[in-house]
């Protein structure tokens, strides 16, 4: 089995914390059998071929200069770079060309194509005629949510994922989402992401009085919320810090509140993290937090309950599909007051903790080892190729 996936998201290089998930996936198959190539975003500095251990990763270049490759400049996805800068919005063009002339070269030696958001399924459809794969479309969220709601992009995240062989949805929200689009329900399949259980496990050490978020900084995180929430928290445990892990646009206005709200003491803004690393925060943690107002599934919340760390995530999008009551709380978007009191909750009742933490590393292990979702992965790219030939 020869499978190319074909992703805007993708780690640039060594160590990137950027589309991670993808490169486990890619390690996951690989363990299964199969024999992988990855077609990814260039960015400045990348390498525009290399290997990966055993999978080898083309990253074309735009049809343009270098330092204007800007579409990977920010974390978010590509919907928060479409609205912040023109020169993104102009970028799109060269860069599709590219991604659709390599995945015509290089997908023709494989199996089947597996592409990673619309965008990429899309270039994968118009270079069609030249590969003859089947292509298999993972939808993530950010291309669903957001993208759709400019009418164009609309009409065309639809014509693209009616002209693949199968839909995959990494949550039940995505799946209404797309039949909303106008999808037959039959045509799509819920495949969750996956979590690397040997990186993301539980510390051999005392937790430390500590929440983490990990996440692009930007308005649908609702890192906001989560910093107004520390305000009431802190009342009852004045000795616990938040360690905010990741970067985006809305930083500075981030900082900025925190200190207004004078909880800026006990608020740490980390930056971008390997991913060794953002499993060693997780483990120091007691807890995860994850306000979002909008989300696709949520690969950290799969991380954090690798690492037996309790969560707490707002009911919006894929998140109720992996947060259950018996490893954290969900609460209501945009609302701080509910945030601070299921923080308390969790906190406040070590035992209760402890129950969490021992159910979240369990049901990690069950449901999200990249091993078991590469598996059904292997099985649905046999059923296409098969179907295909019938």
């Amino acid at each position: 089995m020869r499978v190319c996936i074909v992703t805007t998201a993708f780690p640039r290089w060594p160590d990137d914390g950027r589309g991670t998930f993808i490169l486990d996936a890619a390690r996951a198959l690989q363990a299964q059998g199969a024999q992988v190539r990855v077609i990814a975003m260039h960015s400045p500095g990348a390498k525009t071929r290399e290997m990966m251990g055993a999978i080898e990763v083309i990253r074309p270049r735009y049809l343009w200069p270098e330092r204007l490759e800007v579409l990977q400049k920010e974390g978010g996805g590509l919907p928060i770079m479409w609205r912040k800068s023109r020169l993104a919005r102009l970028a799109l063009l060269p860069f599709s060309v590219a991604h659709t002339m390599a995945i015509m070269r290089y997908a023709q030696d494989c199996d089947i194509i597996h592409a990673n958001w619309t965008l990429s399924a899309a270039a994968a459809w118009a270079g069609k005629f030249f590969h003859r794969r089947p292509i298999v479309v993972t939808v993530h969220g950010s291309d669903i949510f957001q993208a759709v709601r400019l009418r164009f992009v609309n009409r065309l995240t639809r014509m693209v994922l009616g002209r693949c062989d199968r839909i995959l949805a990494v949550s039940r929200a995505l799946v209404e989402a797309v039949v909303a689009l106008g999808l037959p329900s039959s045509q799509i399949e819920i495949v969750s992401d996956g979590v690397d259980t040997d990186r993301f496990h539980p510390p051999s050490a005392d937790r430390d009085p500590l929440i983490v978020f990990v996440g692009s900084l930007i308005a649908r995180k609702g890192l906001k919320y989560l910093i107004q929430a520390m305000l009431q928290l802190l009342q009852r445990f004045p000795d616990h810090h938040l360690a905010i892990i990741g970067e985006g646009p809305q930083q500075a206005e981030l900082i900025s509140l925190a200190d207004t709200l004078r909880v800026i003491d006990n608020i740490s803004f980390v930056g971008s993290q390997t991913p060794a690393q953002v499993s060693h925060w997780m483990q120091r943690a007691k807890l995860f937090v994850l306000p979002s107002v909008e989300e696709g599934l949520g690969v950290v919340l799969l991380e954090a309950l690798a690492c037996g760390t309790p969560c707490v995530a707002t009911r919006v999008g894929g998140i109720p599909d992996v947060i259950s009551s018996d490893v954290g709380i969900l609460v209501p978007p945009a609302d701080p007051s509910a945030l601070s009191n299921a923080i308390l909750a969790v906190l406040g009742e070590e035992t209760v903790w402890k129950t969490m933490s021992q159910n979240a590393r369990a049901g990690a292990l069950e449901r999200y080892s990249w091993r078991i979702i590469a598996s059904h992965l292997i099985e649905i790219y046999h059923a296409t190729i098969n179907s295909r030939r019938l």
